[in-house]
């Protein structure tokens, strides 16, 4: 299970840029009773291209890096 101190980052797929870092304010996951969620404004990402989803658990001082091949792509 994730708590509250969990964030989201995107990368590009293929270059493995950074695109949305690591966050503590702007990229915390939400939360509601059906789970965990974050909204992306797509608009800011370039159509065609493949992206990959990490996220971020912090529970005290142990931080884990989550990287399951959660990839998706912008269509036009």
């Amino acid at each position: 299970y994730l708590t509250t101190s969990s964030y989201y980052s995107i990368r590009d797929a293929y270059t493995e840029q950074e695109i949305i870092p690591f966050d503590d304010f702007n990229t915390k996951l939400s939360a509601d009773s059906n789970g965990m969620y974050f909204k992306l404004y797509m608009k800011g990402l370039q159509p065609e291209r493949y992206y990959r989803i990490l996220i971020k658990h912090v529970n005290g001082s142990d931080v884990k890096i989550y990287d399951d091949n959660h990839y998706f792509k912008v269509i036009r």
